[in-house]
């Protein structure tokens, strides 16, 4: 009998609560070693496509300037004329794209995970970004947020860090408020009170902008 080989399944972000400490200081020196010009030697054409279901400008963006940095063939994607609109699923959609080559894609949808089906479905075996889903995270901009922080200090150990804004509605707020408790350092958040809610006591303390401004190193 033939002996049948396992398609190659390529590794997923779409939740800070996924990542370890280590892993985000992986990405962190990994983005460094790029902004300082590393240059990667692919072996074979590799292909990405940006699957955003929801409007965005900077997010999209982002990410195929990045595709094409790190030498990736960027296949063009409008959710407006997709067959999503005629009601294939999100995972046949992936399907599709996989079977002519696609390798990763980064995906934003306003719904809160819309990725767990996808991930769920073994059939599947592309990478996935998730690029914001609905009101839940942001692990691209949150990883962005987190070099930041690392770039002006060189640690996270005990940083006094405050998320302010719209609390209920942000989707950076929760992946930021996840991995810097990971990270160590302290959360606090500021904005109208009503935007804070139980959810977030679990990550820090709501202090008044005001007084944020004087204890705060971020």
């Amino acid at each position: 009998m033939m002996e049948t080989t396992k398609p190659l399944s390529y590794a997923n972000v779409l939740s800070m609560k996924d990542l370890s400490s280590g892993e985000v200081m992986n990405f962190i020196r990994e983005a460094q070693q790029f902004k300082a010009g590393k240059q990667i030697e692919l072996t074979r054409p590799v292909y990405a496509a940006n699957l955003f279901f929801e409007n965005s400008t900077r997010t999209h963006t982002s990410f195929e300037m990045a595709e094409r940095k790190l030498g990736l063939n960027v296949v063009n994607f409008d959710p407006a004329h997709s067959s999503v609109n005629k009601g294939e699923t999100m995972a046949d959609t992936l399907k599709t794209l996989q079977a002519i080559g696609v390798d990763v894609v980064a995906m934003r949808d306003k719904h809160n995970e819309y990725y767990q089906e996808l991930v769920d479905d073994r059939n599947i075996h592309v990478g996935i970004a998730n690029g914001g889903d609905g009101s839940g995270e942001h692990p691209s901009q949150s990883l962005l947020d987190m070099m930041t922080i690392y770039e002006e200090f060189g640690f996270f150990e005990g940083l006094k860090v405050a998320i302010v804004g719209d609390l209920a509605h942000s989707r950076v707020a929760r992946s930021n408020m996840e991995v810097l408790n990971k990270l160590g350092a302290r959360v606090y958040f500021g904005g109208p009170k009503k935007w804070f809610d139980d959810r977030f006591q679990a990550f820090g303390t709501w202090m008044p902008v005001d007084d944020l401004v004087d204890e705060m190193d971020v």
